[in-house]
């Protein structure tokens, strides 16, 4: 066999390594190996900030919810005049002790520590309405609670009560858009208003 000339020897890999090369990149073209990851990876964010936001309002909507019930079911108390036997202490603490009423009925969700509960009577539904007005607890994007409290109703009278949630958003970046009174932290407002029942007949 005749000897191979050096000269050969030293292309044969020269020439070889543009085509392993080219090999190598047709292949990487060809590959979907990763290809799930790297397009999840582009839409993760977006992907769980509107997660994020859709879990925020529920919770949000949820917990006013549960608010909004528990002030229906225990005004009923001042609707049929049990409240007079109920709450028989100085403002303040028929003020905490109707609040802890509120309280136990939304044991869920609600920090009882940051509900303001006010209680007043009117002598008309336009009357009512502009009490109210005057008295929003929300405005100039705060929280302003001043004045309220428990004022016991009586017999056939107009009843407006407002229970006032301090409650703190969980994701920030997007509950901004949420926000009512400062920085993380929005207002809800549970109202009910009703005619008391003639018990003092």
């Amino acid at each position: 066999m005749p000897p191979v000339p050096i000269e050969t020897l030293a292309k044969a890999p020269a020439e070889a390594s543009p085509r392993r090369r080219g090999r190598l990149i047709s292949r990487f073209r060809r590959s979907q190996d990763g290809a799930t990851a790297v397009e999840f990876a582009f839409i993760a964010f977006p992907f769980l900030f509107v997660l994020a936001a859709i879990f925020e309002t529920a919770l949000m909507f949820w917990t006013s919810q549960v608010l909004d019930e528990a002030v229906s079911r225990t005004s009923r108390q001042l609707l049929t005049g049990e409240a007079n036997n109920r709450f028989t202490g100085n403002p303040a603490a028929n003020t905490a002790a109707f609040r802890n009423e509120i309280c136990a009925e939304a044991r869920i969700l609600v920090d009882c520590s940051k509900v303001t509960i006010d209680v007043r009577s009117f002598s008309s539904f336009g009357d009512a309405k502009s009490g109210v007005d005057a008295s929003n607890p929300i405005s100039a994007g705060g929280l302003n609670t001043t004045g309220f409290g428990f004022n016991q109703p009586q017999a056939e009278q107009i009843v407006v009560v407002r229970a006032v949630l301090e409650y703190r958003l969980i994701f920030t970046l997007w509950s901004e858009s949420l926000v009512n009174i400062g920085s993380g932290r929005r207002g809800i407002v549970a109202t009910t208003a009703f005619r008391t029942e003639p018990f003092g007949t």
